[in-house]
């Protein structure tokens, strides 16, 4: 039986530009998924519209609640994305991720049914940096490791519940406060799961080199880079759309 994958992707109203051309990239070249899953603090309802939506019979959106750290916010709200969906395996996007090949999510992040963990083995961040120690803050330990490949990243469903309750058993909070009560750059949602599947469930997931796959056919982009409105007139043309 086929494992059922749905595409979690958490953005708000700055970011709507980005999001439209991440799912036309989608609609376009990625295959293997059962639905889109957008996820948008309430404070962003009057800013979205239906039609920056290219397949609407295969994407739900859904409202969390309002951060005032939005960038925190963001990180809590796919900590819970197993809230959002009832999908075995949840695969995260941002807002400025593309694809620009054709991509069967089965095919290139699962193995035997597993999800796969693809990860850098020399970082481009120091040991230091809050987005790698956030890790051994929270763990106790640190990653032999950089978990921050290129995107996408999926995860079983179980694996947030297993790190909520680490979190609550090791530091007596909620995992929500304990990353609510840090500054934005020493929180990594992706660093963290990644960590409690190693830590707690590593025979569940395939561990891959990143640099195994050169051709990788999803690319982030930095949504706040000054070239941005440049950068989406290009892939809008490149998949086949004005400009957003």
């Amino acid at each position: 039986m086929t494992t059922v994958i749905d595409i979690y992707i958490r953005t708000y109203f700055r970011d709507l530009r980005w999001l439209h051309l991440s799912l036309l990239s989608i609609a376009k070249f990625v295959e293997g998924y059962r639905r889109i899953v957008v996820v948008l603090p309430r404070s962003s309802a009057e800013r979205f519209r239906s039609e920056q939506i290219p397949d609407p019979a295969r994407t739900t959106v859904v409202y969390c609640d309002d951060y005032a750290d939005d960038y925190i916010g963001q990180q809590v709200s796919k900590l819970h994305a197993d809230l959002h969906t009832d999908a075995a395996l949840i695969t995260h996007l941002d807002s400025d991720c593309v694809f620009e090949a054709p991509c069967n999510l089965p095919a290139q992040l699962t193995q035997d049914g597993c999800p796969i963990i693809r990860v850098l083995s020399q970082s481009r961040r120091r040991a230091s940096d809050g987005w790698r120690h956030c890790v051994t803050d929270l763990h106790g330990r640190p990653l032999p490791f950089d978990a921050l490949a290129a995107p996408p990243w999926t995860y079983s469903r179980s694996l947030y519940a297993s790190l909520r309750e680490t979190c609550q058993q090791r530091h007596h909070m909620t995992l929500e406060a304990w990353c609510l009560a840090r500054r934005c750059d020493t929180v990594s949602e992706f660093s963290l799961l990644a960590a409690q599947a190693w830590f707690h469930h590593r025979d569940q997931y395939h561990w891959i080199a990143a640099d195994a796959h050169p051709n990788w056919p999803c690319r982030q982009y930095w949504s706040r880079s000054p070239r941005a409105a440049h950068l989406r007139s290009a892939l809008a043309q490149q998949l086949g759309q004005q400009s957003p």
